[in-house]
């Protein structure tokens, strides 16, 4: 479904008699390794511009737009089932390869706070990864690989105790790459769980916990040199804090530690890339964010990611190695829109 499609889904639903809450937002940001080389890869693109794609730089700044939509269309013995869509643009100053938007949209039933059940939809629309090598026609020419995220899934919040709830849920994840790299697709299917507690005169922690499995057909296809299987497990681990009482002058202050730990299935060894290669990806956010107005918020948040691949090959670590540093800057309206 395209942004249309979106857009006619959920106007079919704006004739019911509550208001319409929606948020506009601006966030403008930089990326110091848009194409996340690993070092020994910023050594080879200097000299090779051809890793590079159609960027001059290795680091962008970024321009996302975004508008998001919520309204409940039904009401009944204090049980409401709320509709909500969202959209974002993002644009890549100095490497428009990487332009794309994303979409989704929820319904909810909710049946008090924190109980409530949720269908969810995410499309993520051909997002450029980098240049490859397509090894099915040559050992050196390069191609664009670009994919498209397609992530349904189910969630149930429901509250424990007087200052806890929690989180429940799976899904399924179509990642899908465009020619030449279609043997790169994977079927991903999840399990998630998060704790939540609310700390009085402090904020809030949360410990999540995801589960996944990847799975690559490619290997099942006629013999190519391409044909290896990518299939992988992996768990994640996500805490969140989120500070939001006494603190001077700032609406929250938040800090959280994401940590996947990915392992591949293969044990090929004509398939060095892959065999027997695991890694660790650790992402650290911090975040400020100040409200304005009624209806107007600012935050200033930034990004570490470091990832470091495991492998019987040194090449491979290095390869797949790559540290990320991002900043970001974003301005909020939230709005209400109500005729009746």
């Amino acid at each position: 479904m395209n942004i249309i499609g979106y857009i006619l889904l959920f106007s079919t639903i704006l004739d019911a008699g509550t208001p319409l809450e929606y948020s506009i937002s601006m966030t403008s940001g930089y990326d110091n390794n848009v194409m996340r080389f690993s070092k020994n890869e910023f050594d080879r693109a200097a000299l090779d511009p051809l890793l590079m794609g159609g960027s001059k730089t290795f680091d962008s700044f970024i321009t996302k737009w975004n508008i998001s939509t919520k309204k409940s269309i039904l009401t009944l013995n204090e049980k409401t089932i709320v509709a909500s869509f969202a959209y974002t643009l993002s644009d890549y100053v100095h490497t428009p390869e990487k332009n794309y938007w994303s979409g989704g949209f929820d319904v909810a039933y909710k049946w008090g706070a924190y109980k409530n059940v949720k269908y969810s939809v995410r499309h993520l629309d051909n997002f450029y990864l980098r240049h490859y090598i397509d090894r099915d026609i040559s050992r050196v020419q390069l191609s664009p690989c670009l994919f498209t995220d397609r992530n349904q899934s189910v969630q149930l919040t429901h509250k424990t105790s007087k200052r806890s709830w929690i989180n429940i849920g799976g899904g399924y994840l179509q990642r899908y790459y465009a020619k030449p790299f279609t043997e790169f697709d994977l079927d991903i299917k999840y399990i998630k769980g998060k704790f939540n507690y609310k700390i009085r005169k402090f904020g809030t922690l949360g410990l999540q916990i995801n589960r996944g499995r990847a799975l690559s057909d490619s290997h099942h296809l006629p013999d190519r040199p391409s044909s290896f299987n990518r299939s992988y497990q992996t768990t994640e681990w996500y805490i969140p804090i989120k500070i939001n009482k006494g603190i001077p002058f700032l609406t929250e202050i938040g800090f959280s530690t994401r940590i996947e730990n990915r392992q591949y299935d293969t044990e090929d060894p004509d398939d060095p890339l892959h065999a027997g290669r695991s890694h660790l990806d650790s992402k650290y956010d911090v975040w400020i964010k100040k409200v304005l107005s009624e209806s107007m918020s600012v935050a200033i948040s930034s990004r570490y990611r470091m990832r470091s691949t495991n492998s019987d090959y040194d090449w491979v670590d290095d390869l797949k190695s790559f540290k990320q540093l991002q900043y970001w800057l974003k301005i909020e309206w939230d709005l209400v829109y109500d005729r009746y």
